[in-house]
């Protein structure tokens, strides 16, 4: 017989000894705490459907904020971009007093309308404007409470090529005709919005009148404006401007 002992087999490490002295929830690595999708995502196998259910479920909400941001970007951009009358909105200018100084520089006899009840002019220039950049008759208004708008540009149709019009109504699009004073109008609204506008030719002056208000205070306003250009034309450019009714 063999009497040679045997050293005793050495005991393994215990489970606490193996994994740094820690058991049970103590073991678990910390690290980043993870919201509520994230935990349920860690519970999934990759790939798998029930990855999938748990992607839709808890993050279909990151894309619907993502969509309200987007959207309320869009608006704030169209509000910016919106065309507004120049000038502080509070103040009452003479238009027709302005284009009494003004006719001695224009090129044409200058529209010196009568605007409807409850507005006021708070703008009014000879001034260059456009693409191509053309001399023309600016004259801007509100009403008494600065909701609405509406202006008016005039210029020489002979020497404004059609580009200019097509700038100026770029984000419109011809819904209809009105009849002004025995003239032919075409009718515009914008694309995006609620603004609108008046084209039309009188006289040999294009006139482009423009607003946020509706087709009778708009239509008011080109009316008068035709027959201011008609019956000053008559009594010839070198006479005191006078304010037609509409």
């Amino acid at each position: 017989m063999n009497d040679q002992k045997h050293d005793p087999r050495p005991e393994l490490p215990s489970t606490t000894a193996r994994y740094g002295g820690l058991e049970g929830a103590e073991a678990q690595q910390e690290g980043p705490e993870l919201f509520p999708g994230e935990k349920a995502l860690a519970r999934t196998k990759a790939g798998s459907r029930e990855e999938m259910r748990v992607l839709r479920r808890h993050y279909n909400w990151v894309n619907m904020v993502i969509a309200l941001v987007a959207c309320f970007v869009l608006v704030g951009a169209a509000l910016m971009l919106a065309p507004r009358p120049t000038g502080d909105l509070a103040r009452d200018v003479d238009h027709a007093a302005i284009a009494e100084t003004a006719q001695g520089s224009a090129p044409f006899v200058l529209s010196v309308p009568e605007l409807p009840q409850g507005w006021h002019a708070n703008a009014a220039s000879l001034r260059e404007d456009g693409a191509p950049p053309a001399e023309t008759w600016y004259v801007a208004a509100v009403d008494a409470e600065a909701d609405e708008w509406m202006d008016l540009r005039q210029v020489e149709a002979d020497e404004v090529p059609e580009a200019w019009a097509d700038l100026q109504l770029e984000d419109f699009a011809v819904t209809g005709e009105s009849d002004l004073e025995g003239l032919s109008f075409e009718r515009y609204s914008a694309t995006s919005g609620s603004d609108i506008a008046l084209l039309g030719d009188v006289e040999g002056t294009r006139l482009l009148i423009k607003g946020s208000g509706d087709w009778g205070s708009l239509e008011a306003l080109a009316t008068s404006a035709v027959a201011s250009v008609v019956e000053r034309t008559a009594a010839g450019a070198d006479e005191e401007p006078a304010v037609t009714d509409s």
